[in-house]
């Protein structure tokens, strides 16, 4: 694949763990990761998100973490790199779902639950 104009494209799956706080769903990405397969992906999610660890900033708060929470998303797609050194995601098909996991008691839950799929 090319994306025109000195850029080229990987087909594959992004992983992301994100930063929420309050009613914001993500505030930052904390960490992320592209896999070539869709099972790499949740896999990598699995492990990562539990033993994860909001940025030190959401400690410093005045609440503190309090309202910060942890939750991880992956979609398909590809990333473009571009010439000058920057990346960026772009979802692919257009209407690729995005699945998203929460922490619940230390364990990983995905969204929708597997047994609605």
């Amino acid at each position: 694949m090319s994306a025109g104009i000195g850029g080229t494209l990987q087909a594959r799956f992004s992983a992301a763990i994100m930063l929420g706080i309050g009613d914001d769903d993500a505030v930052e990405c904390v960490v992320e990761q592209d896999f070539m397969t869709e099972q790499k992906a949740r896999q990598w999610i699995e492990q990562t998100l539990p033993a994860t660890r909001m940025p030190e900033w959401v400690y410093r708060r005045p609440h503190g973490a309090a309202g910060g929470f942890l939750f991880a998303i992956y979609r398909e797609g590809f990333r473009v790199h571009d010439d000058d050194g920057a990346s960026h995601w772009e979802e692919y098909p257009d209407d690729a779902p995005e699945h998203t996991a929460d922490l619940v008691d230390g364990l990983v839950t995905w969204w929708p639950r597997a047994e609605s799929w």
